[in-house]
């Protein structure tokens, strides 16, 4: 029988999906443009991350179902911005060039999916 107490430590999916792309913190978050100690705190769960921030990370992290979703939320001063966030886009400004399909587009697979 255990006696001893250990806590349970799983890895956060936000740090899961940033290792398994072999990204480290601070170049994900220079890249996201996010304070990495913040960064840290949120991965732990300690912290929490804006809309915009998020926005952001999901477009470093190229979650772009994550990215799409968020979208509507983000001011469009920051989407006009975020396709020169994400490594290897074109500042197009082009969401079908940078892979995130528009959010009507989606919306209409949801439809048509049913």
């Amino acid at each position: 029988m255990r006696t001893e107490s250990t806590p349970l430590r799983s890895t956060s999916p936000l740090r899961a999906v940033r290792t398994a792309k072999g990204m480290g913190l601070r170049t994900v978050a220079a890249q996201a443009h996010i304070d990495p100690g913040h960064l840290s705190k949120v991965e732990r769960g300690e912290k929490q991350l804006s809309v915009e921030a998020l926005y952001r990370l999901a477009l470093v992290l190229e979650l772009r179902e994550l990215a799409v979703l968020l979208r509507p939320y983000i001011p469009q001063r920051i989407v006009a911005v975020a396709p020169e966030v994400q490594s290897g886009a074109t500042p197009t400004g082009n969401d079908e060039a940078a892979g995130v399909q528009p959010a009507a587009s989606v919306e209409q697979s949801a439809l048509t999916c049913k």
